[in-house]
């Protein structure tokens, strides 16, 4: 009996030798084992951020050894709360609406605990409307009927301000509708004209229905520096070229630039969001290749030394084993932690 109780203990103590040893090689861990499923929050379906999300979770599913699900939401104000939760892992949002969501400033009323994982591609927005309206440019817009408010995701009123001072106006000077989330009702709102002038990402799902079945123009922005210090007084916006060819873009046109973020939660395990850092860094080509959308979302641009928000630690240890991480990007990462 104790020669038995003995070759068991033996056993035992094998077994956990062999397990830390595993563990200090990185074969395995306790976050590893347990993290089987990966929850990116996004904004609804039609979105980019959408597309994004849905490609996201479908490498990672495919590569990474757990389960990418997707959190289709009007925005950050209802996926952000639900990561103080731990119902969401990751999330993808503009870098300005995770840079108010950092510091906690208007329209959020408290400061997220969330991390940047990666830079992603960017987006052009700005403002259209129908083909048959009258409005030929955007000081055309004052009076008519535009939507306002959203409180699912309230960084987007933020964004349309910007867009009416870039030609001096305020929503004093046209008439705000208010709707819940920006996607959700906007096909309607078009078709049926309940609004006049809408606001949208350049070549999302839900422009090119409408400028396939109604017609769309969008309506450039003014890129003197006297317009983008007008809309960086609202938030630090930045405006790009955009030529024709995308729905609603008729002409070559200046429209606001909007670089998409994929954050964590900040008490996500290193060992989780190094992995999936080096998940979306090594199978990059597949992730760019789910749509046109998403060719912008390089490698080159995942660790800037100009991050609004601190990168989480799992993500600056995949970086500077891949020689990504620079000396300025350490010293950003300890500006803008110091910053909150």
């Amino acid at each position: 009996m104790k020669r038995m109780w003995n070759r068991r203990l033996v056993a035992r103590l094998a077994a956990l030798v062999s397990a830390v040893a595993m563990l200090a090689a990185g074969v395995m861990g306790p976050v590893a084992a347990q993290q089987k499923d990966i929850v990116i929050g996004t904004h609804e379906a039609g979105s980019s951020h959408y597309l994004a999300g849905a490609a996201i979770a479908d490498v990672l599913s495919k590569h990474s050894g757990m389960t990418g699900k997707l959190v289709a939401v009007s925005g950050a104000g209802v996926w952000l709360p639900m990561m103080d939760n731990r119902e969401v892992d990751l999330g993808v949002e503009s870098f300005h609406g995770v840079w108010q969501a950092y510091h906690g400033v208007k329209p959020f009323a408290k400061a997220y605990n969330v991390r940047l994982v990666l830079v992603g591609g960017g987006i052009n927005v700005g403002l259209y409307v129908r083909d048959d309206s009258p409005a030929k440019s955007r000081k055309d817009i004052k009076g008519l009927r535009i939507g306002a408010r959203y409180p699912g995701a309230p960084n987007i009123a933020t964004y349309a301000e910007a867009e009416l001072a870039n030609v001096g106006l305020d929503w004093s000077n046209v008439t705000s509708v208010p709707r819940t989330s920006l996607y959700a009702g906007q096909r309607e709102d078009v078709t049926q004209k309940r609004l006049d002038v809408f606001y949208a990402s350049v070549g999302s799902a839900v422009t090119r229905e409408l400028d396939s079945n109604v017609g769309i123009r969008f309506l450039g922005a003014d890129n003197t520096p006297e317009a983008v210090a007008r809309m960086r007084k609202v938030y630090p916006a930045m405006l790009t070229r955009v030529e024709p060819g995308a729905p609603g873009i008729k002409q070559p046109m200046w429209l606001t630039y909007l670089p998409a973020y994929l954050v964590v939660r900040t008490d996500l395990p290193d060992e989780v969001v190094y992995k999936v850092a080096k998940t979306l860094w090594e199978k990059n080509a597949e992730l760019r290749k789910v749509d046109a959308k998403m060719k912008s979302w390089t490698t080159a641009n995942y660790a800037t030394d100009q991050a609004a928000i601190p990168y989480h630690s799992g993500a600056i240890r995949f970086y500077k084993e891949m020689k990504a991480w620079s000396a300025a990007a350490e010293k950003n990462q300890t500006d803008v932690t110091r910053a909150k």
